[in-house]
């Protein structure tokens, strides 16, 4: 499934997997009630490149359930919200990008026609991690099996992912983007190698926290083998199709990323 990926997206172009692109978000680690928190969100690369993302979904999910979309502005190469902190728990970001779509014969290679998803989430724990574990039951999703609150640098981190409400198997690969060092600013930390990588095939997926930071799970799931029509929202910058085009896809090929701290 990673190789297959790879070749889509080297073909491509598209800046995911194969430029090491990850949906995520940067905010403190450490959050107090009754306050104000900045997040800032990219389509970003370890080593420095990022993108502003295009987003068709981007809300927080307060620790009661509530559901409240970001006012985003663009700042640097990525967007900027602020999040009303009025209770303990974990603030769950939800993202997720405008769809893009492929086909390899555009490009001379034969393959299905298919329907890239992109999905992202960030926990932000301010004083317990009620709410850790909050599933919409739509799309791609990791979902912590332990609670993000207090993890330090030794624990091990376990999650399950699900499509639609079903887990489903696929390549992951983890790497820290931040430490606990770093000022909040607009940067990125240098990861020459990812801290934790392998293959589910249950949708579980578990592994040592070995540094303390902020961490980014990217989780490739297996090609969904599920056909159907997309309703263009843009423009292929290559010119392929333009916003309003209706295009028939034979497969759906969706990635999901998760954002926490460590101690």
């Amino acid at each position: 499934m990673k190789k297959r990926y790879l070749l889509i997206l080297a073909v491509v172009g598209i800046a995911t997997l194969a430029s090491g692109h990850m949906l995520y978000a940067e905010y403190p680690q450490d959050i107090s009630t009754d306050s104000e928190m900045d997040v800032w969100i990219t389509y970003g690369h370890s080593h420095g490149e990022k993108t502003v993302p295009d987003l068709s979904v981007a809300e927080v999910v307060s620790p009661d359930g509530d559901v409240n979309e970001l006012d985003l502005d663009e700042y640097n190469d990525g967007l900027t919200a602020t999040v009303e902190i009025d209770e303990p728990g974990c603030y769950i970001l939800n993202l997720q990008m405008e769809p893009n779509f492929v086909d390899l014969a555009w490009y001379g290679v034969s393959g299905d026609k298919e329907l890239i998803l992109n999905y992202g989430r960030g926990l932000m724990t301010v004083e317990s991690g009620d709410n850790y574990d909050w599933s919409s039951g739509e799309g791609l999703e990791i979902v912590p099996l332990v609670d993000p609150y207090g993890l330090e640098a030794g624990d091990d981190f376990r999650a399950e992912v699900f499509w639609n409400g079903e887990s489903i198997d696929g390549d992951y690969n983890a790497v820290i983007v931040r430490t606990p060092s770093d000022l909040l600013t607009i940067q990125h930390a240098v990861a020459e190698e990812y801290d934790a990588e392998g293959y589910s095939s249950d949708g579980k997926i578990e592994f040592e926290l070995t540094r303390p930071g902020l961490w980014v799970i990217t989780f490739f799931a297996d090609t969904v083998e599920e056909s159907g029509t997309w309703t263009a929202t843009n423009d292929d910058p290559e010119g392929h199709y333009t916003q309003g085009d209706e295009l028939d896809y034979d497969a759906i090929a969706p990635t999901a990323y998760l954002t926490f701290w460590s101690g």
